[in-house]
């Protein structure tokens, strides 16, 4: 098994898992109900991550986080259609459900 991805935040970690595992990659969370051990256990040591089971879907899992991962730098996009204000996360307008341009 091999980590691919750890964050203090458990949803953000979900996220991540629930990505790899709708593209059919095995996985396991380690560390998800440690955050009580907090203060007696350093506190890195204790944010959720999530291993990818299979070594052959590895570069697969790292490529799909990486993609997640850079479009937290991307800037908001405005609706062609309704000029709404989006988040880059986005896909489709929140407002009219027009699809992102590309």
């Amino acid at each position: 098994m091999t980590l691919v991805y750890t964050h203090e935040n458990l949803t953000l970690v979900m996220n991540i898992n629930t990505a790899l595992h709708n593209a059919g990659i095995k996985t396991q969370i380690k560390n998800q109900y440690a955050a009580g051990g907090r203060g007696e256990i350093p506190c890195f040591e204790t944010w959720p991550e999530v291993w990818v089971t299979s070594q052959f879907q590895l570069k697969q899992a790292q490529e799909i986080v990486a993609n997640i991962m850079s479009q937290e730098h991307q800037p908001d996009w405005y609706c062609q259609k309704c000029n709404e204000q989006n988040g880059a996360a986005f896909d489709f307008c929140w407002q009219c459900d027009t699809a992102k341009p590309h």
